[in-house]
C-alpha cells in the first residue's frame, strides 16, 4: 500500500496530470513486471551462485584430496630411507656387505611397490640398488670394483637371484650425482631434481638421505626413487566434473610434473641417443599440447607474472573460447625441497546446463503470468477508479480547511463505508482541532524539560516505539555508538549497522536476542555480553531494557539503558587469567608427579626381572663370573667358587689380588686402575695355593651411578698343555726330517769332497770321480730337501684346497664360542703353487687366530675369490678393532709374519681396522 501511495504521489506531482486509471494501472503493471523480472533474475543469480559454491567446494575437495594422497605417496620413500638409516646406525644393517644390501632392498621393494628404486651408495663410490623398471621388470643395479665402476643392470627372478645381465652400463660416479651431493651437503633428507630414467620412457624423482654409524661417521647415502607417471595415474582416476582436469607443476621452473590427461610430462626426441637425458626432456606447462593445460598455465603466468609468485591457495576464473572456467591452485611444499603447485580446472558448463534450461522456463512462465495479471488488474481498477477519485477531491478540500465539504457516494461496499466514515471523521476533526492546539503547547513544554533531564544523565538512554523506530536518544547514545542515528532501520540490520557484537567473538549479536526485541514483547532483560566495535576501540556494555505500557497494558515504548563496563571487564580478565595460569600449573605438576611415579614403578619391575635373568644365566654358564668395584668382589656365581676352591659365602668382599698369582698381580691391578676392557691371559691362585692359567674377558660398565667391572674367567690349562704338546711334536718331526734328509746328504758330500782334495795330487782320475759322486749326492740331497719341504706343508692342505682348510680351521677354533662363521667361494677353484697355497693358508690362520684372541667378534666372514688373473683372500670380523695407525708392524709379531709371508709370494697385503668397527685382512695374489 505504501508503494502504491508513493507511485500515486509521483504521478500527481507530474506537470501533466494523468487520469486516475493511468495512475492506478501503470504502477500495477510496473510492479508485476518488476516482480516477474526480479523472479527470473534471482532464479538465474541463485543458480549461478549455487554453481559457484558447488564448484568452489568441489575444487577445494579435489585439490585437498590430491594434496593428501600426494603427501602420502611422497612420504613413503622418505620413510624407507629413514628406516634404513636407523638400521645402519643401530648396526642392524651391514653396509659393507653389498650382497646383503642387494637382497634387503629387493625384499623392501616387494613391500613398497609404489617405489621404483631402493639403493645405497657408500663413500667408496660403490652403489647397489633394487629397481622395478618402467616396463615392470625386476632388476638389480650395481656399480663398483667388480663392474669397473660402470652402472650394470642385472635381470632377476622373484627370489632376488640374478639371472642375467640386462645392460653392461656406462661409467657411473655417485659422488657426481645431485642426489648424493645434496644429501651430504644438507645433512638431512632431501629431494633431487626431476630427471629422466635411462630407459627413456619415464621421469624419476629421488629421495636421498645420508647414513651414519653410531659414532656419527658418514657411511654413504640412501636412495629411494619414484616414477612420476604413478602420480599421473592417480590424477586420471579422480572424477573432476564431466570434462575437468588436474595437473601439477614445479613452482620455481613452471615445468609439468604430472597431469590427469593422457599427455606424458615429457617430450621424446625423434633421433636415438645413448643418454637418457637426451632421449626425453621435461617441458613447461605453457608448452603442453593439451589445450586446457596450456591455456590455464598461460593465464596463471600472465596473472601472477611467474608461478613462483603463487604463495597461497587461489580460487580463480577465466575463459577458453568464451567459455568460463573455474580454477583452484594449491601450493604443495615440504621441508625436503619439494615446491609444486596443484592446479584443478573445471568448465562452468559442467554445472550450468540444467540451470540455464530452468531459467528459460521460469522466464516464459513469468511472461504468461504478467499478461494474465495485467488483464485482470485493468478490469478491477476500472471498477475502483470512480469512487477513489471522489475520495480524492474530498480529501483535498479537507486538507485546505474546507470542513463543510462532504462525500456523496451511494454504495454499500467498503468504499461506501469509507465515504460515510470520512464524513464522520471530518466532523470530529473540526471539533478536536481547537482542543489539540492548546494541548500541543503544554506537551511541547513538558517534552522540552524531559529531554534536558535525560541529556544530563551520564549513561546512554534510548527509547523506541512499538515498531522499533527510534523515538528518543540522549547525548550519551551518540558518544557510545559513534555513527549517525537512523530513525528507521529494520531490526535485522540493527546489529550490522551499529556494529553490535557478541562479547569476545567475531559474530554479530543475534537479532532475536537483542534486548529491545524482548522489551517490545513486554519482557525486561538485563545482559552484559554485548560489545560496540569501532575502528580504533571496542566498548563492552551492560544493557537494561524494559517495556513501557499504556493504561490497557499494551507496550507503547521500549526503554533501553547502556552502561560502559570497560574497566570492569579489564579487572575480570586479569582475575580470570590469574586463575587459569594457577590451574594449569597445578594440573601440569600433578601430571608430572603421576608420570614420575609410573616410570619409577616400571623401572623397578624391569630391574627385578633383569637381575633375575642375570642370576639364572650366571649360574648356568661353565665360566666363572666376577663383578668387582675398585678391586673388591661384589658378586659371583657357583662356578667361580668351585674354580678357586672357596665356599660361595667366603668370596664376597675378598680382593681381586687374593685370586691372582703374585708375579701377575701388578699386571692385573694396572688393568683395573686404567679401566681396560678386552681379553687377556694371566695366572690365577686357588685357596689351596695351586695356580692355573686363565683367560679373562673384562667389561667396564655403569650401574646405578657406580662404575663396576664384570669379568668372565676361563681355565685354559688344557688348551695350554695341548699347544705345548703340539709345538714339541712339530719340533721333533722337523728335527727328524732334517736329520734324515739334509744332514745325511751333506755328511756324505763332505766325505767325498775331503777324499777328492787329497787325491788331486796323487790320482786326478779318482779325484774327479769323487767330485762327480759328491755332486750327484748333492743333487740327491737337494731332491730330498725339496721332498721334506713339501712334507712340511699343513695337513689341512693335504686333505683339500685352501677354502676347505680355512673353513675347517675356523670351525674347530670357534666351535666353543657363539661366533658365526660365513664362508663364501667366488669363481672356480684352480691350483696354485704349493708355496703360494701354504703361505695363503698361514696368513688366513694368523688372521683368524687374532680375531679369536682379541676381536670378540660376533661374526667372521671368509671370502676366497678365484678370478682369471688373480686370486684374493678376505677375512673380516665385526669385533672391537684397533687403531691401525698406532700399531707398528715391527713390534707386532703376528702382523710381521703375515707381511713377510705376503712379500715372500709377491702378494699385496691390506689390513683395515678402527676401534669399534672390526678388522678386515685381504691378500691379493696375481696368477702366474
Amino acid at each position: 500500500m505504501f508503494n502504491k501511495i508513493s507511485y500515486l504521489q509521483y504521478f500527481l506531482s507530474l506537470p501533466v496530470k494523468p487520469s486516475l486509471r493511468t495512475v492506478l494501472i501503470i504502477p500495477f503493471i510496473l510492479q508485476i513486471l518488476a516482480v516477474a523480472s526480479l523472479t527470473g533474475y534471482l532464479s538465474f543469480k541463485n543458480g549461478q551462485k549455487a554453481v559457484n559454491n558447488i564448484a568452489t567446494r568441489l575444487l577445494s575437495e579435489i585439490s585437498q584430496r590430491v594434496q593428501q594422497n600426494l603427501h602420502t605417496f611422497l612420504e613413503t620413500p622418505q620413510q624407507i630411507n629413514q628406516n634404513n638409516a636407523n638400521a645402519i646406525k643401530l648396526g642392524q644393517l651391514d653396509v659393507q656387505d653389498l650382497t646383503v644390501l642387494e637382497h634387503y632392498f629387493f625384499d623392501q621393494l616387494e613391500v613398497f611397490n609404489q617405489v621404483s628404486l631402493i639403493g645405497f651408495a657408500n663413500t667408496n663410490k660403490e652403489f647397489i640398488s633394487a629397481e622395478i623398471f618402467p616396463d615392470g621388470s625386476l632388476t638389480i643395479r650395481a656399480s663398483g670394483k667388480s663392474t669397473k665402476y660402470n652402472l650394470r643392470t642385472y635381470t632377476t627372478n622373484k627370489q632376488s637371484t640374478r639371472t642375467g645381465i640386462k645392460d653392461f652400463g656406462k661409467p657411473y660416479d655417485t659422488q657426481r650425482r645431485n642426489w648424493y651431493n645434496k644429501a651430504i651437503a644438507k645433512q638431512r633428507p632431501v629431494w633431487s631434481e626431476i630427471y629422466p630414467h635411462n630407459s627413456g620412457i619415464a621421469l624419476y624423482i629421488a629421495a636421498s638421505q645420508p647414513a651414519y654409524d653410531k659414532q656419527g661417521n658418514l657411511q654413504g647415502v640412501l636412495l629411494s626413487n619414484l616414477n612420476l607417471s604413478k602420480i599421473g595415474t592417480f590424477l586420471q582416476n579422480l572424477k573432476i566434473g564431466k570434462t575437468g582436469i588436474s595437473f601439477i607443476v614445479e613452482r620455481h621452473s613452471g615445468r609439468l610434473v604430472a597431469t590427469s590427461t593422457n599427455e606424458k610430462p615429457f617430450h621424446s626426441n625423434n633421433f636415438k641417443t645413448q643418454l637418457a637425458e637426451n632421449r626425453i626432456k621435461p617441458f613447461l606447462a605453457i608448452d603442453s599440447k593439451d589445450k586446457k593445460t596450456q591455456c590455464t598455465s598461460k593465464y596463471l603466468k600472465s596473472k601472477f607474472n611467474e608461478f613462483k609468485s603463487i604463495n597461497s591457495s587461489q580460487q580463480l576464473y577465466f575463459s577458453i573460447d568464451g567459455k568460463r572456467q573455474f580454477i583452484r591452485v594449491l601450493p604443495f611444499q615440504d621441508n625436503r625441497g619439494l615446491d609444486w603447485l596443484i592446479v584443478v580446472v573445471v568448465p562452468e558448463n559442467d554445472f550450468m546446463e540444467e540451470i540455464n534450461a530452468n531459467t528459460r522456463t521460469t522466464i516464459v512462465l513469468c511472461i504468461v503470468a504478467l499478461i494474465v495479471a495485467v488483464a485482470v488488474g485493468v478490469l478491477i481498477l476500472r471498477w475502483i477508479a470512480e469512487p477513489v477519485l471522489a475520495l480524492k477531491k474530498s480529501a483535498l478540500a479537507l486538507a485546505q480547511g474546507e470542513w463543510e465539504k462532504r462525500i456523496k457516494i451511494e454504495r454499500s461496499d467498503e468504499l461506501g463505508e469509507l465515504a460515510r466514515s470520512f464524513n464522520n471523521m471530518a466532523d470530529q476533526l473540526q471539533a478536536k482541532f481547537s482542543e489539540m492546539q492548546d494541548l500541543n503547547k503544554a506537551l511541547l513544554q513538558s517534552e522540552t524539560r524531559l529531554k534536558q533531564f535525560l541529556d544530563a544523565v551520564p549513561v546512554a538512554i534510548s527509547i523506541n516505539d512499538p515498531y522499533g523506530e527510534i523515538y528518543y536518544n540522549n547525548r550519551a547514545v551518540q558518544k557510545l555508538i559513534s555513527v549517525d542515528l537512523l530513525p528507521s532501520i529494520k531490526p535485522e540490520k540493527i546489529a550490522e549497522y551499529y556494529q553490535i557484537y557478541l562479547a569476545e567473538t567475531d559474530y554479530l549479536y543475534p537479532t532475536d536476542e537483542l534486548p529491545i526485541m524482548y522489551s517490545l514483547v513486554g519482557k525486561t532483560v538485563h545482559i552484559d555480553n554485548m560489545e560496540f566495535r569501532h575502528p580504533n576501540k571496542t566498548i563492552p556494555i551492560e544493557v537494561l531494557s524494559t517495556p513501557i505500557f499504556d493504561e490497557s497494558g499494551k507496550v507503547i515504548y521500549a526503554l533501553t539503558v547502556c552502561i560502559d563496563i570497560t574497566e570492569r571487564k579489564k579487572a575480570e580478565k586479569i582475575l580470570a587469567d590469574y586463575n587459569s595460569v594457577l590451574e594449569q600449573q597445578v594440573t601440569q605438576r600433578t601430571l608430572e608427579l603421576q608420570r614420575e611415579i609410573a616410570e619409577r614403578k616400571q623401572a623397578e619391575v624391569a630391574l627385578l626381572e633383569s637381575e633375575t635373568r642375570f642370576r639364572l644365566l650366571a649360574e648356568a654358564t661353565f665360566e666363572a663370573i666376577a663383578i668387582t668395584e675398585q678391586g673388591i668382589l661384589l658378586d659371583t656365581n657357583q662356578t667361580c667358587a668351585e674354580m678357586f676352591g672357596y665356599e660361595l659365602s667366603e668370596l664376597l668382599g675378598m680382593r681381586v689380588m687374593d685370586f691372582t698369582a703374585p708375579e701377575y698381580r701388578e699386571q692385573v691391578m694396572q688393568k683395573i686402575r686404567s679401566g681396560d676392557e678386552g681379553i687377556y691371559e694371566t695366572v690365577c691362585l686357588r685357596k689351596d695355593g695351586s695356580t692355573f692359567p686363565a683367560e679373562i674377558r673384562a667389561r667396564v660398565m655403569s650401574y646405578r651411578g657406580r662404575t663396576i667391572r664384570m669379568a668372565a674367567i676361563q681355565d685354559i690349562t688344557s688348551r695350554k698343555q695341548a699347544e705345548e704338546a703340539t709345538v714339541l711334536a712339530e719340533r721333533n718331526r722337523l728335527a727328524q726330517e732334517i736329520h734324515d734328509t739334509l744332514a745325511q746328504a751333506f755328511t756324505v758330500v763332505i766325505v767325498h769332497l775331503d777324499t777328492a782334495s787329497r787325491k788331486l795330487t796323487t790320482d786326478i782320475e779318482v779325484a774327479q770321480k769323487l767330485i762327480k759322486a759328491g755332486r750327484d749326492l748333492a743333487h740327491s740331497g737337494l731332491t730330498e730337501a725339496r721332498r721334506s719341504i713339501k712334507a712340511l706343508r699343513s695337513q689341512l692342505l693335504e686333505d683339500g684346497n685352501i677354502f676347505n682348510a680355512l673353513n675347517r680351521f675356523a670351525t674347530q677354533m670357534f666351535s666353543p664360542s657363539n661366533t658365526h662363521i660365513v664362508c663364501q667361494l667366488i669363481g672356480e677353484i684352480y691350483p696354485l703353487s704349493p708355496d703360494v697355497e701354504n703361505n695363503l693358508l698361514r696368513i688366513g690362520q694368523e688372521a683368524l687366530t687374532n680375531a679369536f684372541k682379541y676381536a670378540q667378534a660376533g661374526e667372521i666372514q671368509i671370502e676366497l675369490a678365484y678370478q682369471e688373473s688373480q686370486c684374493s683372500l678376505r677375512i673380516k670380523d665385526d669385533g672391537q678393532g684397533f687403531d691401525i695407525a698406532s700399531v707398528s708392524v715391527i713390534n707386532s709379531f703376528g702382523l710381521l709374519v703375515m707381511s713377510e709371508r705376503a712379500e715372500c709370494i709377491g702378494a699385496k697385503l691390506t689390513i683395515q681396522s678402527s676401534p669399534g668397527q672390526g678388522t678386515e685382512v685381504s691378500v691379493l695374489v696375481y696368477r702366474e
